[in-house]
């Protein structure tokens, strides 16, 4: 039977502290977090928050030959792991004997799987074996992010592209149902996602739980104004992400010069962020003839990138690849209005088209959307005075939805829901002492350490900026007095 678990919209400022769970685990794909990651951020607002909350919380994940005791939270579980070879930094997670005992001394009460590979499968396995209660969380757009994989060669292939979205994408969304089914149920961070996932059979429950924003990192007054300093303010244009194909950086750059650009002789794009398609965008910007008004600062620390959101005027996103776009949230919490793409999940369910941003419709004629997205960012450049409104309902509807309080209310009652569907349902399927998710895990991990093989290695983090570790007072003032701009 499916079920739709509905949260309380309520505003609660101090959220009852259930004694339940008392021992919480956090599957993450990262332990040391090496580079700016919206899913592993969350992890650690939520390992600092239950935390504080007197909740006992592991944290799960691949070991890192690199990490420092420092760069690792007070309490984990580091797995046997194989290095995903074409991004430096990522490793993923295997299951091993010894291991698997240390995670079952935890004595866990609920397990909490945010990950985008097959490491939820622990969170099964546990289940299976020993009743343990478990929620996933949906991190990853497979269709969105499979080329991320790929040479250049392979990745303009039309044949290539038809065997994966075909073939490979529907099968791995149908294994990625059949796995959250074998949980007590699946958080989405969108309304957009449920239906979607509701298509495609999951039918445990599902809970509808954006992520917070932490006013310790994003009240704290800027440091200083980090901008190129050829970036004129008032027509300072922002985005912040991976610089990897699935966020649209390309086409981004593109929209900026041919529809942009020439409209708005001030404007400037800055893309702050870093990875493997970096040094292709810098190209394309050459290509296009703004190298001189596109300024790629590299990864900024979580910390600093809240002095970039402050000193922009508009932030631009072209991605349709989001489960969520934190970054979107970071922008309008400081009053950035956004312009974007409707994408259905969600950066849609963020902007609110007309109040604190612009939703542009992506079809049917891409070219045509693309030229609606370039007005509109001139439009916004052009009229401070509706910058400025868009601004400060930016401000509250972000406030709003990313409270922490609120956010975390959400959760405890998705581990209610899920303790009372394990107590239901165990036992009832998959075997207490089946062997399935571990063969499932191994098989299909190895797969993706090989598949890395495939394209190159390249520089995710090239200026080597830290970002926050998992303890309570996440950063340095070292960190927040770097100067970026050149």
């Amino acid at each position: 039977m499916q079920t739709h678990v509905q949260i309380s919209n309520a505003d609660p400022r101090q959220p009852v502290q259930p004694a339940y769970p008392h021992r919480i685990g956090i599957l993450n794909d990262y332990v040391r977090v090496p580079f700016a990651n919206g899913s592993s951020f969350a992890s650690q607002f939520l390992f600092r928050e239950f935390t504080a909350r007197g909740h006992e919380v592991s944290v799960i994940g691949p070991s890192d030959p690199t990490a420092d005791r420092s760069d690792l939270p007070a309490d984990c579980v580091t797995l046997a792991s194989g290095p995903l070879r074409n991004h430096p930094g990522v490793r993923v997670a295997l299951p091993t004997p010894s291991r698997l005992r240390e995670v079952e001394a935890r004595q866990l009460d609920l397990v909490l799987g945010q990950s985008g590979n097959e490491l939820i499968d622990l969170g099964v396995w546990l289940r299976a074996k020993h009743g343990v209660p478990f929620l996933a969380v949906n991190t990853m757009h497979l269709p969105s992010y499979y080329n991320v994989i790929l040479p250049d060669r392979l990745n303009a292939s039309s044949a290539v592209k038809h065997v994966f979205e075909d073939r490979v994408i529907p099968w791995l969304e149908r294994h990625s149902a059949r796995v959250y089914n074998q949980g007590d149920g699946l958080i989405v961070l969108s309304q957009g996602l449920e239906r979607y996932w509701r298509e495609r059979g999951v039918r445990v429950p599902i809970h509808v739980i954006p992520r917070a924003i932490d006013p310790n990192l994003f009240d704290a007054p800027a440091v200083c104004d980090p901008f190129d300093r050829r970036a004129k303010p008032g027509q300072r244009l922002l985005c912040v992400c991976r610089h990897s194909r699935e966020k649209s950086l390309k086409r981004l750059i593109e929209i900026f010069a041919r529809y942009i650009a020439p409209n708005a002789v001030d404007a400037t794009l800055t893309l702050v962020g870093d990875g493997p398609d970096h040094d292709s965008f810098k190209a394309d910007a050459r290509r296009l003839g703004v190298e001189d008004r596109v300024f790629f600062p590299g990864e900024i620390s979580l910390q600093r990138v809240v002095d970039f959101y402050r000193h922009a005027d508009v932030f631009v996103y072209a991605s349709r690849s989001e489960t969520y776009g934190q970054v979107v949230s970071e922008a309008l919490y400081c009053g950035l209005p956004v312009v974007a793409f409707h994408d259905g999940m969600g950066v849609s369910d963020q902007v609110t088209s007309g109040s604190d941003g612009v939703l542009v419709a992506n079809g049917p004629n891409e070219g045509h959307a693309d030229w609606r997205f370039g007005g509109e960012v001139v439009g916004l450049l052009h009229h401070a005075g509706m910058r400025n409104t868009m601004a400060a309902q930016a401000r509250k509807n972000a406030r709003m939805r990313c409270d922490p309080e609120r956010c975390i209310a959400r959760y405890y009652a998705a581990f209610k829901h899920a303790r009372q569907h394990c107590a239901r349902t165990w036992g009832k399927g998959l075997g207490p002492s089946s062997l399935a998710p571990l063969v499932r895990w191994t098989s299909i991990n190895a797969t993706l350490i090989g598949l890395g093989l495939i394209r190159p290695p390249t520089t995710v983090n090239r200026y080597g900026r830290k970002q926050p570790n998992w303890s309570p007072r996440a950063g340095s003032e070292a960190e927040a007095t770097l100067d970026v701009r050149p």
